[in-house]
């Protein structure tokens, strides 16, 4: 516990360094990659961008994540910072992962389909948080990861779709094969570290609204 105690603490920074890397590398040896490897290296590019602006930049994320689904407490239940931090950091080692795997066509779906799902999301807690406080002063959509989420992500997935409509004959394999893996990483990303890790009694919790806290007073 303490070693997780000390990497909360870090991991942040730790993904912005990484993200950073990824970035300087692509920067300084990628004019001869593909622009489907450019892609999947900018995901993992993003990610890190994503979570600043879900836990930092304006943060909050994990506050309209938990009013969604009901909790009472929402600076704590189900999703805490131990959650959110395995959530976060075992995305980024399975995009980095899928980035040897570029020339795959379902390893390519699978991470685009995740990255839309990252834009429905964002709709859907824009429209919850919006409905939950337009009477104390929200007037619009946003949420804290909807501007990376769209521009980061919606855009990279909507360039893997046109890179794939263009360049890939996609079979009925590929699309089994891209199901199976986004549940998958649905599974191992999200819902185990939720599962296992959720608590009223964590000793991760978040401190603050961040974000929403101007629409409490």
């Amino acid at each position: 516990m303490k070693a997780l105690k000390k990497w909360d603490k870090i991991w942040l920074n730790v993904l912005y360094l990484v993200g950073l890397v990824l970035l300087m590398t692509m920067v300084i040896a990628g004019q001869d990659w593909s622009l489907r490897l450019k892609l999947m290296v900018m995901v993992a590019i993003i990610l890190p961008i994503h979570a600043g602006e879900e836990w930092q930049l304006p943060g909050g994320f994990h506050y309209q994540y938990n009013l969604s689904f009901g909790s009472d407490m929402p600076n704590i239940y189900p999703m805490n910072r131990l959650t959110d931090m395995l959530t976060v950091c075992i995305a980024e080692v399975a995009y980095i992962v899928c980035i040897f795997f570029y020339q795959v066509n379902w390893v390519v779906m699978a991470l685009c389909a995740f990255c839309f799902l990252e834009v429905f999301m964002h709709t859907f807690f824009g429209i919850k948080m919006y409905n939950r406080f337009k009477n104390q002063g929200k007037k619009t959509l946003y949420n804290p990861g909807m501007a990376s989420g769209y521009l980061g992500f919606g855009v990279t997935a909507i360039a893997m779709v046109v890179n794939l409509a263009n360049h890939a004959t996609i079979t009925g394999t590929d699309w089994v094969f891209a199901f199976i893996m986004l549940l998958l990483m649905a599974l191992f990303e999200i819902l185990l570290p939720e599962r296992l890790f959720r608590s009223k009694d964590t000793s991760f919790p978040f401190t603050s609204p961040m974000y929403f806290t101007k629409f409490l007073k």
